[in-house]
């Protein structure tokens, strides 16, 4: 009796395995690489070291609140009667000191608005308050 040889096939290298290992090393890193760019956002401003303004240097001060509130010599206003105010006090002088009092909750937005009214109207000097450092240092010891 003749017997029918079965042939076998070869299969070669598998890659089934090869496949998964690559598949779960692409998701590894790309979870690992968005768990490092959301601590990217972690920003810490930093302290203010630079000395404090004298007194006698003519200054404009303009306040903000953390709700957005503008206020200019204790007087709270919108951003058109800012600007309507700004230019009266720009043709006595663009080289007064503009200090923007921002509270620290304040919108980022609001207080870029301010700054830029400032510039378009002349003003050159202009700067934002911040606490002097050995105040903070002391907040931090307490």
């Amino acid at each position: 009796m003749k017997f029918i040889k079965e042939q076998s096939l070869d299969p070669g290298v598998d890659l089934t395995p090869l496949v998964d290992v690559v598949f779960q090393l692409i998701i590894y890193f790309a979870v690992a690489t968005t768990f490092a760019f959301m601590g990217a956002f972690n920003v810490k401003l930093p302290q203010a070291g630079a000395p404090e303004l004298s007194a006698s240097q003519a200054k404009v001060v303009i306040a903000i609140d953390r709700s957005g509130g503008i206020y200019l010599e204790h007087q709270q206003l919108s951003l058109e009667e800012l600007k309507t105010r700004l230019k009266e006090m720009a043709q006595v002088g663009k080289n007064q000191l503009v200090v923007i009092e921002a509270d620290k909750e304040a919108k980022h937005g609001i207080v870029v608005s301010v700054l830029d009214l400032a510039r378009s109207l002349g003003f050159e000097k202009l700067a934002i308050a911040t606490e002097p450092q050995e105040r903070i240092n002391q907040e931090r010891e307490e």
